[in-house]
């Protein structure tokens, strides 16, 4: 489902219709480590550092399931960055996280629904790719009340929805 369109309405994101629980990484607490997922606003180009990452140290895509899960429904799909997400959350709220729109996330919702797709969940954080440091990785909820980021650790299963470019 198309989520995101640039002024000249040619370009944007397209939101999974699916999510899923699960890890943005694997290791466990004494090995946690930054992997260079650090950019704020492109996902893809941190997608890519997880892969560098991986080749670089000769892991899997199973050491980030989070990654994994959006690598694996094809090509040019990835984990949104914390920007990214966000936007998605201010247009999941009508344009505006500084009033209630119920008709809004309705439209959204069932927008998804429509496309055999899961609801968007506005209470539950959604993981983003982009890392805070060695133990946790930013994540945000749909809803209007703040905090929109909040850092959350990598070990721990939250929700996981893939973005593609076109």
């Amino acid at each position: 489902m198309v989520c995101l369109l640039n002024e000249e309405r040619t370009h944007g994101l397209i939101l999974s219709l699916d999510e899923i629980y699960l890890h943005w990484s694997e290791f466990a607490k004494t090995d946690l480590r930054t992997v260079g997922a650090d950019d704020v606003a492109d996902g893809q180009s941190n997608m890519e550092k997880v892969a560098a990452y991986i080749a670089a140290n000769n892991g899997s895509w199973d050491d980030f399931p989070a990654f994994k899960w959006c690598h694996d429904k094809g090509e040019g799909w990835y984990l949104p960055a914390i920007n990214e997400l966000l936007t998605i959350g201010h247009n999941y709220n009508g344009g505006s996280r500084a009033k209630f729109d119920r008709q809004a996330r309705n439209r959204f919702n069932d927008a998804l629904k429509e496309h055999g797709g899961d609801r968007m969940d506005r209470l539950v954080y959604y993981f983003s790719s982009t890392e805070k440091d060695e133990k946790s990785a930013c994540t945000s909820h749909m809803d209007l009340e703040p905090p929109f980021v909040v850092e959350i650790p990598k070990y721990q299963k939250f929700l996981v929805r893939a973005v593609r470019k076109f």
